[in-house]
């Protein structure tokens, strides 16, 4: 399996979304801040999180180009057979987020991570490194079939290593309004919001009620 470009698409994923009433897009850029992005309103009472249920991150996971039909298809039914392996397969996926939006976070902020923070990315990258490999007829790194959802894992934490090392930390951004992340490919660095429809047109919405409150 490759992992090839960029993914930023503005039209919602078909997530699940259990009572929540809001949508998830894929709108960082990068497949590693698309992943921190799984929560939306982190650390406020709107919070919600997209890997719950286990289905979500199979879809995400295909949405991002990650795996293909079959691969789905196939960890999907050995989640099913199992519930409680599935559970603790997520919340493995859920302390890797972590550690990514430790690690990338301050770097969106114009902030420096904390040595704690990269020493727990370094793990995870070695870690990653052993299902990489070079296929003998294209002489391209290739990923190793995941069997498992922890295991769709090892190429977004690998871009997470390649964005905090080869892409301009200018160029990571956080919106303002829901504290996304995003990578700013703007010619003059002039993206502001996680998507200009929902965020942008919220803030500029409260901007304008404020000015004009009387």
């Amino acid at each position: 399996m490759s992992l090839d470009g960029k993914v930023c698409r503005m039209e919602p994923l078909d997530l699940d979304p259990g009572r929540y009433q809001g949508t998830y897009k894929l709108v960082g850029g990068q497949p590693s801040l698309d992943l921190i992005n799984t929560i939306s309103w982190p650390g406020t009472e709107r919070e919600h999180d997209w890997l719950d249920p286990p289905a979500n991150l199979t879809l995400w996971g295909q949405a991002v180009g990650l795996i293909d039909n079959a691969a789905r298809d196939r960890i999907d039914k050995s989640l099913e057979k199992s519930n409680g392996d599935a559970r603790a397969q997520v919340e493995s996926v859920k302390s890797v987020r972590a550690i990514l939006r430790d690690a990338m976070m301050p770097l969106a902020m114009g902030e420096v991570p904390s040595p704690k923070a990269i020493r727990r990315l370094n793990q995870l990258l070695e870690q990653a490194s052993r299902q990489r490999f070079i296929d003998p007829e294209t002489l391209r790194w290739c990923w190793a079939p995941p069997t498992t959802v922890e295991g769709i894992l090892a190429p977004v934490v690998w871009n997470a290593g390649e964005v905090m090392t080869s892409v301009d930390p200018h160029r990571l951004g956080r919106c303002p309004s829901c504290d996304w992340l995003f990578h700013d490919t703007t010619r003059n660095r002039s993206r502001r919001w996680c998507d200009m429809g929902d965020c942008g047109s919220r803030d500029k919405a409260l901007r304008y009620y404020h000015r004009n409150k009387t």
